[in-house]
């Protein structure tokens, strides 16, 4: 497609998020819509809650969409069927298809999908039930929702230190979150994420280590949930981001690169991405891989963007002229 597209910004709303939540999303909608601006496209942003009947107004040959929607009706996890009603209706629009959001919404497909390729990860077992606990044995161990992403269950108590304490949080996954636990070895090691940007030929940003320095226990240096969203927690502020990463080893950044870039092809992950590892001994291993990853202004991506050189504009610009190319004609 040779003239810009007019750009459909679609973003989760929902009535039922607390104020402060609802304001940090129309920050993000107003910066990503002045960048778009900035560079030369007309972009209208519309707030989704459980229905995409907006998109009746709009020819798909003349409109790509940004897709920031993640969910539907508030039911989490269901970015794959916004994605899935996209392709139907012939949009073309930025991130992941629908199979690869279905694929990697559980993270034993992932962890199955890199060890068949011969990327680094750890050996992971998946337990649905609590009495199943005595087929682990290597401590300590973190119990990670298989189906559970943006850190939900990720805190202090998933580091397990022996059966009794895996039990009990295999119980709370099943519970209180309604998943199935993956567990493996925890690894208190150094914690880099690497973003991924482009298609066929994928490139990688420059690392971001995260420094958990600051906790004396090694149940808290890990990214919870509350780090990320609850001002008021302790890793909220003590957790510090640096890149590029690591200062002290351009071997290792290296490396990283090359397994990120790896893993994100892995899965056929569209436009952007971010992987998750830590070290074992000199090799990284993969934690996470994540499609339509984190890219706000605070984000590890856009940090590794912007020490790279690319301003938040200008990475927009690029997602935006990859997913063009999937237009229709």
């Amino acid at each position: 497609m040779n003239r810009k597209p007019n750009i459909l910004v679609l973003y989760n709303f929902n009535p039922d998020w607390p104020e402060s939540d609802l304001a940090w999303t129309r920050r993000m909608v107003r910066q990503l819509t002045g960048a778009l601006t900035f560079t030369g496209y007309t972009a209208r942003a519309y707030p989704i809650f459980d229905t995409l009947a907006i998109l009746d107004q709009f020819n798909p040959r003349d409109w790509l969409i940004w897709n920031w929607v993640e969910e539907l009706g508030g039911q989490p996890w269901t970015d794959a069927i916004i994605a899935a009603e996209l392709e139907a209706r012939g949009f073309a629009f930025t991130g992941s298809p629908a199979a690869v959001l279905s694929f990697s919404v559980d993270r034993m497909n992932i962890k199955q999908r890199l060890q068949e390729l011969g990327l680094p990860t750890l050996p992971a077992q998946r337990f649905s039930q609590p009495e199943q606990a005595g087929g682990w044995d290597v401590f300590p161990a973190i119990v990670k929702g298989c189906t559970q992403h943006g850190s939900f269950g990720i805190e202090p108590e998933a580091v397990v230190y022996n059966t009794t304490q895996l039990a009990a949080r295999i119980h709370y996954l099943r519970t209180e979150l309604n998943s199935d636990a993956l567990v493996e070895q925890f690894l208190d090691t150094r914690e880099f994420h690497v973003g991924v940007l482009g298609n066929g030929r994928a490139e990688a940003l420059l690392p971001v280590e995260y420094d958990y320095s600051a906790f004396l226990e090694e149940s808290q240096r890990l990214f919870a949930y509350s780090y990320k969203h609850d001002e008021t927690s302790p890793g909220y502020h003590a957790v510090k981001m640096h890149c590029p990463a690591p200062q002290d080893n351009a071997q290792w950044r290296v490396r990283l690169q090359e397994v990120a870039v790896g893993a994100f092809q892995a899965l056929g992950i569209y436009d952007y991405g971010r992987i998750d590892l830590r070290m074992l001994g000199d090799e990284p291993q993969v934690l996470d891989v994540n499609p339509n990853c984190d890219i706000d202004f605070t984000s590890a991506f856009m940090l590794g963007a912007k020490t790279q050189g690319l301003a938040y504009h200008q990475t927009i610009q690029k997602i935006v002229e990859q997913a063009t190319e999937r237009m229709p004609v």
